[in-house]
């Protein structure tokens, strides 16, 4: 299986890789993607003969890179990128639907996991933890602060929240026993050593957003650009993505 998910890549990237030259591809994205890029990239550019460069951080600490139009590539939410493309830094009809992300819990490898398959579950094991983590400042963290908000749990809680202030932090602040509970995005929690995932957040606080690929519209490199996007929209790249926690773009 392994074998032919390989031999599926490289035949799709050669394809494509005969349409350019090899260039330097700027790749800009969420943290989340790293687990899964390790082997892609690899694969990607043994087949194309391009090499990609990648900056992780969250969408707003992105802004610089963003606005100097220094990358070929950004990967984001759907929204963030429609913006973008309102703004003319993304050519208009690039972007691909790659795959949407899901949010979950976390905690040290080996430690029980707590009861969250509903709200009220969810609210009992956030009110018994004694420290909790996530991002503040991510599309993540800032939706979860609405919903602690909203299930009334904030108030409670807040003296014991651990409020990471970049991407990549949560998880590896449970796996090295700084906090009890990591609420994070599967792929985050899958792609990090150290940590068990609890679970899926309950359907009704849960929120799945689609990550969305698409060419810079300064890029230096389009067409090979072009070819990247294509490479991570392929069934191929989409079973390394669901084997990392992502799901299937909706």
């Amino acid at each position: 299986m392994k074998f032919l998910a390989h031999a599926a890549i490289a035949a799709l990237v050669m394809c494509v890789a005969q349409q350019a030259h090899a260039a330097e591809i700027k790749v800009i994205c969420i943290p989340a993607w790293k687990a899964s890029f390790e082997p892609l990239l690899q694969q990607f550019e043994r087949d194309s003969g391009h090499k990609v460069t990648v900056h992780y951080a969250i969408f707003p600490d992105q802004q610089q890179q963003i606005e100097a139009g220094d990358f070929d590539v950004a990967l984001f939410a759907a929204p963030q990128v429609e913006d973008l493309i309102k703004q003319k830094r993304i050519v208009a009809g690039s972007s691909v639907n790659i795959v949407r992300t899901s949010i979950g819990v976390a905690v040290k490898t080996g430690a029980a996991k707590p009861d969250i398959h509903d709200e009220a579950a969810f609210k009992r094991t956030l009110l018994t933890a004694k420290s909790i983590t996530y991002t503040k400042q991510s599309q993540t963290g800032v939706y979860l602060t609405r919903q602690l908000e909203s299930i009334g749990v904030m108030d409670a809680i807040k003296d014991k929240l651990i409020l990471q202030p970049g991407g990549a932090m949560t998880t590896p602040a449970v796996a090295r026993g700084e906090a009890e509970l990591g609420i994070v995005l599967v792929s985050d929690i899958v792609g990090t050593p150290g940590v068990d995932l609890v679970g899926p957040l309950p359907q009704s606080l849960q929120n799945y957003v689609t990550q969305t690929a698409a060419v810079g519209a300064a890029a230096k490199q389009p067409e090979a650009a072009a070819a990247f996007v294509k490479y991570l929209a392929s069934p191929a790249a989409g079973a390394v993505f669901k084997a990392k926690g992502f799901e299937p773009a909706k």
